[in-house]
Order: C-alpha cells, then structure tokens, then sequence
C-alpha cells in the first residue's frame, strides 16, 4: 500500500470486500449513494452504508431478486474503500467522463473541420494583402479590432459602479449550507501546511465543512506537510487515482463524486481567504434564488509588492476582479471564472458535468458552459488573496496556459455557431467573441503600437491604440486606487502588455502544437512566516487575522 494510503481503512470492512459482487455498478454512483455491496452471504448481499436509512430501491436494481443486509460504515472509510477498490474505473472517470457524457462542451473532442479552415483563410488573407500592398487594411482592421476589444472592457468597467447592494442580513449557523472546500496541490509541500491552518480557521461551523486536499498519491512530500500542520477532523488528504491528464481539473473532479456539501468551493494551494468568505457566499446564495449557480469571490495577489511584475500582476487582477467581471454580472453576460475562489452549488455543477479534465482554462469552461444552461454567476464582496508569480518566466508559462485556453474554450463554444447564438444569445456572443477570444486577441496584436511609428505607419491606427490602451490604463488606475494599491504602476502597463503579447503568442503556438499542455505555477517564494501570511498593500489586507503558530489540533 502506498504510505499516503497506508493506514486508512478499517480492515475489517476491507477484507469483506468481495471485488466482483459490485463490478456491474458503477463506482460514481456507489459514491454518490454512499454504499458499496461487499460480497454475498447465506443471509443475502452484505451492502456497507453510510447512509442510516438506505435507497433498498436504487440497490435492489443491481440485485434483483436477492435478499440485502446492511453493515453501517463511516463515510469517509467507505468512500475511500470504493476508490481503491476501483482505481482504474475512477481514474478514468475523473479524466473522461466529462467528455463521453458533455461531447459538445468537451475540449477533447477537437476543431471542427470549418473552424481550421476559416483560420487558414484568415492567415493567407493577411499574408496575401500584405503583400500585395494592402498592408494598411490589414493594420486598420487589427488596431480597430484592439481598440473595440480594450474599449469594451472599460464599458464593463463603467458599469461595475453600478452593481445593486449586497444582501443584508446574516444566516444563523442553523440555516448555513453544508460546504466542500477543495484543494487541490501537487508538489506543494512548501505552502500547503499555512494553507491549510489558514483554511481550518475559516468562520463556518465545523459540523458543516469539510476540507479536501486532493493530493497525488506519488506526492507524499506534499501528503506529510498536511499531516505535520496538525489538521482538524474535518480536514482530509484524499490520494488521487494516478493517470493522465494530471490537471486540476482533474483533481477536483474526484473532489466532486466526493463532496457532501450543498455548496463547493474551490482554493489554490496557497491562498489566503478572507475568514467570513464562506458565510458572505452562502448568504448571497440564499438570496439570489435558484438560478445563481455560482458566486465567484475577488482575487488579489498578498506579495503585491515583491518586485515591479508582481505590482503590475496585482494591478491587473485588481481592474480584472473589482471592476471588469462585476460589470459582467451586471449586464448578465457569460463570466469566465477565476481558477480558484469560485463558489457552486453542488447539484448544478454535477449536472452540467463538472470539470473538463483537459481544458487548461477549466475555469472559464465552466463558466461559460454554466451561461450556456441558463444558471448566473455573481460576484461576492470578498477577496482571497494568492502569491503572485514573481520571476518573469514563471509568469510567461502561467499566463501562456491561460491564453491558450482562452483560445481553446473560444472554439469549443463556437464550433456551431447556430447553436452558440441559441445558448447564449447575441449579447452573450459579443461577451464571448469580446472576453475570452478577445483577450489573447488583443494582446497579441499590441506590438503593433510600438511598431507602427517607427516603420512610418499610419499615424492614425497608432494613436488609436495607444488611446484606447492609455484609457485603459486610466480604469486600471481607479481599480488600483479603490484598492490602495500602487498606482502609479498604471504608466508601465504598456510594456507590461508586450510580456502578455509574448505569452499570447506562445499560447498560440502551444494550442496548435500542445493544446492539453499544462504548465504548472510553482508556490512558496513569496516570504511570509509560518502561520501567516503578510497580506500588503490593500486596506482589506491588513485587517486580515493572524494564524496560530501550533498545529491546530493542540489548541485548546
């Protein structure tokens, strides 16, 4: 047994196990029903149960005809016992199932003929008008293209101001959901040990939450760091079913046959949410009716001042989360989520399939494919903090993965553009076509203001985008200033925007070559002591609390 398992399950209830008295039943819905069928006695099928008053309908199905006896189980040793006793099954469930059930949403499935050959098309247009002398078309059709692009994002901006109110009013700790918090960590043995101190202290009634770190079964580095932080009960180290891709989204989809909890959410290995974010989302779900599926919460960066990328990066993120995507909710448009802080209620993520193991943007995939089935995503009033990718490099390979899957999920969601017009509606399709093809879009063209007056361009195209980029960076400068951030970055952003031209680029070369290639962002340079984490630069930040220096299980 590997040591990350080693220990956990009972072995009296292990060696009943009889593998092939429940091989017929699939392991997703033992795991949803909380039972698995241990073998056949004289008595009838022995069936192991965490569940005090049993479906003997959905069992009796796979049994026909058979007598059933019931054995009482923890649910956790229960869950834990299914998995091992179908790795295979649930490896490949957590990496394939999404793309047999969801084909059309599914990155797997691949371009459509059409969408290669418009793209063909498109780069013998431009190569053949360029030379051909019509290189000014060319120019003016990309610089107005930026400018819509960039200047669609200030009016999102603009409209972000004018959000309705926050819902009034707490839950009592009666009326408070069941959550699931997720975390996945692969080789994150430097970080995971606060995270998790910082993530046990959350405000939110212990009998109500469970923590998940989804941990590779080879990692045992990252496993031992969790156990030496000394966690609650309801902490969990859950080994994950070894195969290929190894993503995050394919960790969280284990996270999700998992999950007891009404609502989900999902942090990063080293994020830092603010102490009532749980509580502040579940009362904006209890609000905001049945058709909020999601409440994603802000993100800002806790070493915004590490170096100048890392103030750029916070700067970004704060015009990105405090102004842009609420001033999509707003409008009602699709909203691309953040790879982390995103709040869901469990029934509807597991009905619109989960995560895509093998889009490397599965957040904007979900929440795109979230508009596309009619739910709505909010923005909720809280920040969590993250470490900010500080060595350019670092940066370079993180933002190339997103580029590249913003590109990815663009196809996937216009390979019928009839049915994409139906499913999102026409202002939908400009949020589509103007955020996530957009946004790589517009990077990528960018080097064009810079190139222009110095090859005698037209002076026109030029000032147009650089207006548009320097109206832009007015609106980043608000968000900097609302979060009391240094704002004077605001002046860099253009050059800022030639490291995401390069990663835009990159992400473009690694879709055609590489599209499933995940470039992982390694944690833990941003200095903080144990047990903390030095939150900078906002007010929101300083007022964070302190996290206690011994292992969480020793206080009294």
């Amino acid at each position: 047994m590997h040591p990350i398992t080693a220990g956990r399950s009972t072995p009296a209830l292990s060696a009943d196990v009889d593998p092939a008295c429940s091989a017929h039943i699939p392991a997703a819905e033992m795991l949803a029903d909380d039972w698995l069928p241990l073998r056949r006695t004289a008595a009838g099928v022995l069936v192991a149960t965490a569940d005090p008053l049993p479906d003997r309908a959905a069992l009796s199905r796979w049994f026909p005809g058979e007598e059933l006896v019931f054995r009482d189980a923890g649910r956790r040793e229960l869950q834990e016992l299914v998995v091992d006793t179908r790795l295979d099954e649930v490896a490949d469930d957590m990496a394939n199932a999404f793309t047999r059930n969801f084909p059309e949403h599914a990155a797997r499935t691949g371009v459509r003929p059409w969408q290669k050959a418009a793209a063909y098309v498109l780069a013998l247009t431009v190569a053949g008008a360029s030379a051909a002398g019509g290189l000014g078309v060319v120019v003016t059709a990309v610089s107005s293209l930026f400018s819509l692009g960039l200047l669609f994002k200030v009016f999102l901006a603009a409209v972000s101001s004018r959000r309705p109110p926050a819902p009034s009013g707490e839950l009592s700790d009666a009326e408070l959901p069941t959550y699931t918090v997720l975390v996945p960590a692969y080789e994150e043995e430097a970080v995971i040990g606060d995270t998790v101190r910082w993530l046990a202290e959350l405000d939110y009634p212990e009998d109500k939450l469970e923590i998940l770190v989804l941990v590779e079964r080879r990692d045992e580095a990252t496993a031992r760091a969790v156990r030496e932080a000394g966690p609650p009960d309801f902490v969990r180290i859950v080994p994950l079913a070894p195969g290929k891709p190894q993503t995050k989204p394919r960790s969280c989809n284990l996270g999700l046959m998992l999950a007891r909890g009404e609502l989900l959410v999902i942090f990063d290995a080293e994020d830092r949410p603010e102490h009532d974010q749980l509580r502040k989302v579940a009362r904006q779900f209890a609000a905001g009716g049945d058709e909020l599926a999601c409440v994603q919460a802000k993100l800002n960066y806790y070493n915004e001042h590490r170096n100048l990328l890392t103030r750029l990066f916070s700067l970004e993120y704060a015009f990105w989360f405090d102004l842009m995507l609420p001033g999509l909710a707003r409008l009602g448009l699709p909203i691309p989520l953040g790879g982390t802080s995103n709040h869901l209620r469990t029934d509807v993520l597991r009905r619109v399939g989960g995560w895509d193991a093998w889009n490397v943007t599965e957040d904007a995939d979900l929440g795109l494919r979230l508009a596309s089935t009619g739910h709505r995503v909010d923005i909720a009033d809280s920040t969590t903090w993250e470490e900010c990718p500080a060595r350019p490099w670092a940066w370079i390979t993180q933002r190339t993965r997103w580029l590249k899957g913003y590109l990815l999920t663009g196809l996937v969601y216009t390979r019928r553009p009839a049915d994409t017009v139906r499913r999102f509606g026409w202002t939908g399709l400009v949020s589509l076509l103007g955020i996530v093809f957009g946004t790589p879009v517009v990077f990528m063209c960018w080097p064009i203001a810079f190139v222009l007056p110095l090859t005698g361009g037209s002076g026109v195209q030029a000032a147009a985008m650089w207006t548009s980029g320097a109206v832009m960076a007015v609106s980043m400068l608000i968000a900097a200033r609302r979060r009391r951030m240094s704002w004077w970055t605001a002046a860099l952003v253009p050059l800022y925007w030639l490291l995401h031209a390069f990663a835009g680029w990159r992400g473009l070369w690694q879709l055609i070559r590489a599209p499933y290639k995940w470039e992982k962002t390694a944690h833990g340079s941003a200095p903080h002591r144990r047990g903390s984490v030095s939150i900078g630069g906002s007010a929101a930040g300083r007022d964070q609390p302190q996290r206690p220096e011994q292992p969480l299980n020793d206080r009294n």
